[in-house]
């Protein structure tokens, strides 16, 4: 299914809503029901697609408000415009006042899903050929992924007694929704492969828990293991590597951010 922006969807309804409201009405539909119909019909379309595209809570909460608002809006502008009555000026400024804070809301959620646009960035932030700069929210981490300093700390010394070396390869072509083959290359402090360990990487979405995954790597020739990922939508995720062997374990996370 084709991936939108806020943005789209949102004023997309809204404008599918309008047209709704005012073919109904030619139709000889009543002005409630026209208002009904143009509220449920686009927050339904809506609730199909995020059956397939997850946005979260907040995001489906803000369409069905909108969208309500806007049933509410025309209902009103609807018998107005029957009675042939002209708005008062308080009712507008006050209609116009909530549709600013809707567009400034989904601009704020636009930025923090998806980062400044690529021009404002330019203007704004350091050069790109300097330092990668990520305007988006990284999300919040899980308590029960949130552990203790101190084990912590002391797999970092532990790791340092042994020496190896980890390589992953693959991840700068990772892509949105496209399956891409994830390359573990393992060696000792003296360059010398690691076979027959067991190799696994784990993903957290910041954005969302429930696209957590984990996958097994495969030795396919010593010291090289191998996998293939894929990861359901853009945005930032920690990608922790594991690896258990009879003569040590290793472990370490990076931060990824995945384009759409």
């Amino acid at each position: 299914m084709l991936m939108l922006s806020m943005t789209e969807t949102l004023f997309g309804g809204l404008l599918l809503a309008a047209l709704l409201f005012f073919s109904s009405r030619r139709l000889g539909l009543s002005g409630f029901w026209a208002a009904v119909l143009s509220g449920l019909l686009p927050f339904g379309l809506y609730l199909a697609y995020s059956s397939q595209h997850w946005p979260g809570g907040d995001v489906l909460a803000i369409h069905f408000a909108v969208y309500l608002a806007n049933a509410g809006l025309l209902f009103v502008f609807g018998g107005m415009q029957r009675h042939k009555q002209k708005m008062h000026w308080a009712p507008r400024l006050i209609i116009a006042f909530f549709m600013g804070l809707v567009v400034l809301n989904a601009v704020l959620l636009s930025i923090a899903s998806h980062g400044l646009p690529g021009i404002i960035a330019d203007l704004l932030l350091p050069p790109r050929d300097t330092q990668t700069v990520y305007t988006a929210f990284p999300g919040v981490v899980p308590h029960d992924k949130n552990k203790s300093y101190e084990p912590h700390l002391q797999q970092v010394i532990q790791q340092q007694e042994l020496g190896w070396q980890a390589e992953l390869q693959g991840l700068q072509q990772l892509k949105s929704g496209q399956t891409s083959p994830v390359t573990l290359q393992l060696s000792d402090r003296d360059g010398k492969p690691i076979s027959q360990a067991e190799a696994r990487i784990e993903l957290w979405r910041m954005a969302n828990s429930r696209d957590d995954q984990t996958l097994a790597l495969d030795e396919v020739s010593p010291g090289v293991y191998q996998t293939r990922l894929q990861l359901p939508d853009a945005g930032r995720w920690v990608l922790i590597l594991q690896i258990n062997h009879a003569d040590g374990s290793y472990r370490s996370s990076q931060q990824l951010f995945l384009e759409e």
